[in-house]
């Protein structure tokens, strides 16, 4: 699949997870083997202190892990059996987070995906290694 269509499709998808739409997040780049989305947080995604709750952050993380074009643009049926969160910085509401999701083995019943979230400055605030399993 080429990748101007694997991002019309996997924006599709990704348009339909409540989540996303919650976080009013989009899928912004899909090639083979990485994906890119992001959102701008709203109070809606604020801790108790009022900055970014980093829930929001891991259901960014999750969900891009998915969306490289060899994974659920493709038709491709997996799950996430765990991810290795890690929070490097805080960032703040109003201010946009962008998440990067790249391939690291693509294999018959198992992908790991490594994502790594930034700030708005470049500042990365986390990073996971998120393993899927084909169902």
């Amino acid at each position: 699949m080429r990748d101007n269509d694997s991002l019309k499709r996997g924006q599709e998808i990704f348009s339909n997870v409540g989540m996303m739409k919650n976080l009013g997040a989009s899928l912004d780049e899909v090639t083979e083997e990485s994906a890119t989305a992001s959102f701008i947080p709203g109070e809606n995604a604020g801790n108790y202190m009022g900055g970014l709750h980093g829930g929001a952050v891991a259901a960014l993380i999750d969900t891009v892990a998915f969306f490289p074009a060899c994974c659920l643009p493709s038709g491709r049926k997996l799950t996430t059996e765990s991810a290795n969160l890690h929070f490097f910085a805080a960032a703040r509401l109003g201010e946009k987070i962008t998440a990067v999701a790249k391939v690291l083995r693509n294999g018959k019943r198992v992908v790991k995906v490594e994502v790594s979230a930034f700030r708005e400055d470049g500042k990365k605030i986390a990073h996971s290694i998120v393993t899927l399993l084909d169902i």
